[in-house]
């Protein structure tokens, strides 16, 4: 199951995918990434809140084209800002670290488009219906 893909199809992207219950609002997935000359995946744990904030931002970041939406992971092994100029120019900043605390870090941007962002909503909506929001 797709939890969110941010960016391109083949290339210049983010995907967090493979969703695997652990239970109690904690889940495995997979992370991917292609973004300038690096491609690569690893695994990572999250919680569900972190999506459904996530898609909460967004949404408002959609709607009001203004502001960021932020996505953190309990764990720091996925970080991402999506900031939303007037003109709907969208500018992601990220961090993606392939190990819990001791692991190495990629930062990377991306720059996409207001128009992307449905999908990205949509997406973080059908995996929150399966996983439903649990704090920490």
């Amino acid at each position: 199951m797709l939890a969110f893909h941010i960016g391109g199809e083949d290339a210049e992207y983010i995907r967090v995918e493979n969703l695997r219950d652990n239970g109690d609002g904690w889940f495995s997935a997979d992370v991917r990434l292609s973004v300038g000359g690096f491609a690569g995946s690893y695994p990572a744990d999250f919680n569900s809140w972190a999506f459904s904030d996530f898609q909460a931002q967004l949404d408002k970041l959609y709607r009001t084209v203004s502001g960021s939406a932020c996505f953190t992971s309990y764990e720091s092994q996925l970080e991402l800002e999506l900031t939303c100029d007037r003109l709907g120019h969208v500018l992601l900043r990220g961090e993606a670290t392939d190990e819990a605390g001791t692991g190495n870090t990629l930062r990377f941007r991306l720059d996409l488009d207001q128009s992307d962002m449905p999908a990205i909503i949509s997406s973080l909506g059908a995996a929150l219906s399966r996983y439903s929001p649990r704090g920490v």
